[in-house]
C-alpha cells in the first residue's frame, strides 16, 4: 500500500465514523459548535440590552414573559420586571404585581419625584411588607435597587416612602429599605 493510499484510507475511515463515535473518541468534538449555540442567545441579549433605554428615559415595556410560573408568583413577576440598572418602571405590569391599578399608582406618586424612583420605592416597600419570609431570595436585588435610588439623589424620598406605604397598606421605614 502506498503512502497516498494509506492516507486516503485513514481519512475515509475517520470521515465515516458516526458523530457518536467521534464524540467518544474525542471529548471535545462538537464542543465549539455547542458552545456557539449556547452563547448565541447570551450574545443577543447583551446586544439587545445596549439598545434598551435606561430608567431615566423609560418607555413602556412588554412586561414579564408568558411563563405560567411567572403568572402565578408575584415575587417572580416583580423580579422579572426589574431593570439591569436596579430600578423598576412605573407601568401597568408593576401596578398589577402590587395589586393596584395604574391609576391608583399614578395618583399616589408625589409630584416632585421621577416615576422610576417612585416605582422602585414601591417595589422595595412591597418586598419588605409582603415577602419578608422570602428575604433571602430578594435581598440582593433590593440592595441593587436601593443603591440605584441613592445614586439618583432623588428629592422627597421620605415622602415617597410615606405615599408608598399608604398605597400598599404597609408601614415600612425608609431605613429598612436601605435608603
Amino acid at each position: 500500500m502506498t503512502l497516498q493510499a494509506a492516507i486516503t484510507v485513514i481519512c475515509f475511515s475517520t470521515a465515516a465514523k458516526s458523530e457518536e463515535q467521534k464524540s467518544f473518541s474525542n471529548p471535545f468534538f462538537g464542543f465549539k459548535k455547542k458552545l456557539h449555540r449556547m452563547m448565541k442567545p447570551v450574545k443577543k441579549s447583551v446586544d439587545d440590552a445596549a439598545d434598551q433605554p435606561s430608567c431615566e428615559t423609560s418607555t413602556p415595556t412588554a412586561g414579564p414573559p408568558a411563563d405560567p410560573q411567572l403568572q402565578r408568583d408575584p415575587l417572580l413577576q416583580l423580579v422579572s420586571l426589574q431593570k439591569a440598572s436596579g430600578c423598576w418602571l412605573l407601568d401597568a405590569h408593576l401596578a398589577a404585581v402590587l395589586g393596584k391599578s395604574s391609576g391608583e399608582v399614578e395618583k399616589s406618586k408625589p409630584a416632585a419625584i421621577h416615576e422610576d424612583v417612585y416605582a422602585t420605592i414601591l417595589a422595595l416597600i412591597w418586598l419588605h411588607g409582603f415577602k419578608k419570609d422570602e428575604r433571602e431570595e430578594w435581598e440582593l436585588l433590593a440592595g441593587k435597587a436601593a443603591s440605584w435610588i441613592c445614586d439618583q439623589n432623588a428629592p422627597c424620598v421620605s415622602e415617597c416612602v410615606e405615599a408608598g406605604n399608604a398605597l400598599l397598606g404597609c408601614s415600612v421605614q425608609k431605613e429598612a429599605l436601605g435608603l
